[in-house]
């Protein structure tokens, strides 16, 4: 009997070690990698465009706020076995934190899709709807709706609070609600206007490059509109596939899929960001190899487009 009990303990043990383990190992990570990818940004400046840099800054550090929020507090809360952290006055500051830095990162998602596929169609009219002055209005709109989003939840329902016995986040019902909705009005024109984009590149590759009088410009070109396309075809893959998983985790308890809830959302932008671009990857690698060769650390980066290895990503 006794053994058997020491087993119970050992296993229950055994899980809130490791949840713990994940949320401060993944948060102290995800962190540490966007404030290099933010410091990284201004180097690679003629790679990317303005806009682009802005909105990714914006994302990034939506994404420290809720790592923050979470690598430090979960695991003290999973330590003391007590739904709160130092103060039990403070219970939902941390998930209001975490759910208005979702929101905004949510909203950003849309944002950054827009822009792209924008780009993508017509480069003049992204450049003039997306100033400096309008990506600032954007980001304090944002901010606004994520704290009306958040403060909204609070006024009619208990916002979602760790449970440190299941490990798990605890939603109530209009919470998970509100979430699928944001979610729905943020993947909707996300997928359009990737369809547009794909239709609009489709038509180019299929009519315009036909009655192009050079063939080695009608390659290029060709070339350049199949890489665009997977692109855009793989970036409305991974959205979708995002927002359903999103979604799964709002309507499962399990501890690791309320885990994936947190992390997935926060490591998105940085995931996408170095799968699809390869200015950004390239310019991480540089930078995590600097710090193995102290004496090339202070070389600036120098990245060059190659020509035998063709962009993945056109942001």
């Amino acid at each position: 009997m006794l053994y058997f009990e020491d087993a119970l303990w050992i296993r229950e043990n055994f899980w809130k070690d490791t949840i713990g383990t994940l949320y401060f190992v993944l948060g102290f990570t995800g962190i540490a990698f966007h404030i290099i990818l933010i410091s990284i940004l201004p180097e690679i400046a003629n790679f990317i465009s303005r806009p682009t840099t802005m909105i990714l800054s914006a994302q990034f550090i939506a994404c420290i706020v809720q790592l923050f929020i979470v690598f430090v507090p979960v695991p003290a809360m999973i330590a003391v076995n007590r739904p709160y952290f130092v103060n039990p006055v403070m219970i939902n500051v941390p998930a209001f934190l975490l759910v208005s830095s979702q929101c905004f990162a949510f909203i950003f998602m849309m944002v950054n899709g827009v822009h792209r596929c924008m780009k993508g169609i017509s480069p003049k009219s992204s450049k003039l709807m997306f100033l400096d002055n309008v990506v600032y209005t954007i980001i304090i709109v944002s901010f606004g709706i994520s704290v009306f989003f958040s403060v909204n939840i609070c006024v009619h329902t208990t916002i979602r609070r760790f449970n440190p016995s299941q490990l798990n986040w605890k939603l109530q019902y209009f919470e998970v609600i509100a979430y699928i909705y944001l979610i729905s009005l943020v993947i909707i024109p996300t997928i359009i206007s990737h369809i547009l984009s794909l239709v609009n590149l489709s038509y180019r590759k299929l009519f315009k490059n036909s009655h192009s009088s050079e063939e080695n410009l009608e390659e290029d070109q060709n070339e350049s509109s199949k890489e665009t396309i997977c692109s855009v075809s793989f970036y409305a893959v991974f959205d979708l596939l995002y927002c359903f998983w999103i979604c799964l985790c709002f309507l499962s308890s399990a501890p690791i899929l309320s885990l994936s809830n947190v992390f997935l959302t926060a490591y998105w932008p940085l995931l996408t960001s170095l799968t699809l671009d390869i200015h950004i990857r390239s310019a991480l690698i540089y930078r995590i190899r600097g710090v193995f060769q102290p004496q090339s650390a202070n070389n600036p980066i120098v990245i060059q487009a190659n020509k035998n290895h063709a962009k993945f990503s056109k942001f």
